[in-house]
């Protein structure tokens, strides 16, 4: 039997609360394991933990990814005045409105100051080592974490929330909400 207009339409509106208080409870958990991670990595050492039911069954891992630093263009177009001065006789930049470095040529130049962790590098032809305005080594990807289910880890977790053991970690997405400003 097919489900009535009335009730699809009490079903999307469950779900899609739901879904927003799911969102919301997975941003800010993200947020507090990775502060929680940073610490432990930074007192103790730890890059990875357990992610267990209340059982002790273990469902999935959870894992430290380090971010990473680079070299990034901070100023355009002091960046594209360096590469022409520097580099007269080539053809790396292009004019529009204003001098930009072909980005084949800023992605190997990029790479050369990432490699070496300073806005430097060192002329081919005179051996010079000269300073790049516009650039910096900053961060370029977030340190976060990554969640590794295991194998049956879902379907452990489905159960585990089908029969009631799941509750208490439960309660704040299905209970009552704050009433919604006027």
């Amino acid at each position: 039997m097919s489900a009535s207009l009335k009730d699809l339409a009490a079903e999307e509106a469950v779900i899609d609360l739901l879904a927003a208080r799911v969102a919301e409870a997975k941003k800010d958990v993200r947020k507090r394991m990775q502060a929680a991670l940073d610490a432990a990595a930074e007192s103790d050492g730890v890059e990875r933990v357990a992610a267990s039911l209340p059982s002790g069954e273990v469902v999935a891992t959870v894992s430290l990814r380090k971010g990473e630093t680079g070299a990034a263009v901070v100023d355009e177009g002091a960046f594209a005045r360096w590469v022409r001065e520097t580099f007269p006789g080539e053809q790396w930049t292009s004019v529009r409105v204003v001098r930009e470095v072909r980005p084949w040529k800023a992605a190997e130049l990029l790479a050369e100051m990432t490699a070496t962790g300073a806005p430097q590098i060192v002329h081919r032809e005179t051996g010079e080592v000269l300073t790049v305005p516009g650039v910096a080594i900053r961060t370029t990807r977030a340190r976060t974490h990554a969640l590794t289910w295991r194998r049956d880890g879902k379907a452990a977790v489905a159960a585990a929330w089908h029969s009631g053991e799941l509750a208490a970690q439960l309660a704040a997405l299905t209970g009552p909400s704050e009433p919604e400003p006027a």
